[in-house]
This record gives structure tokens, sequence and C-alpha cells, in this order.
């Protein structure tokens, strides 16, 4: 029993190393950019507004037939 938890704990810790370093010839991925808000902004704009013109020839909610 004693052995099985030695080489659990052994097994978590090389995982652990292993995990937390890159290998030296590891290729490097660049950060994405993050987008920035005012594209969200218009297109939500743009949603709405699209929304508000459709919705009067949707008065009410679909019925099921």
């Amino acid at each position: 029993m004693l052995t099985y938890y030695a080489v659990g704990r052994l097994g978590v810790q090389q995982a652990r190393e292993a995990a937390q370093s890159a290998l030296p010839d590891a290729p490097v991925i660049p950060e994405r950019q993050p987008r920035p808000a005012a594209l969200r902004l218009r297109t939500a704009g743009a949603l709405h507004r699209l929304a508000d013109r459709i919705s009067p020839a949707c008065p009410g909610p679909l019925q099921q037939a």
C-alpha cells in the first residue's frame, strides 16, 4: 500500500514539473490580439436595429399549429 502511495506522489510530481516547463525547441505561438470593443458595440447596435425593423412583422409569439 505504501508503494502505491509513493508511486502516485512521484507521478503527480513529475506531471506537475512537465506541465510547468516547456521544451527548449518548442514552437512559440503568439497570443491573439483582443478584438476591439468598438467592433462588438457596432455589431450589437446593428443587430438591435435589425430586430426593431423585423419586430413589427411578427407582433406576437409564434403559434404552433
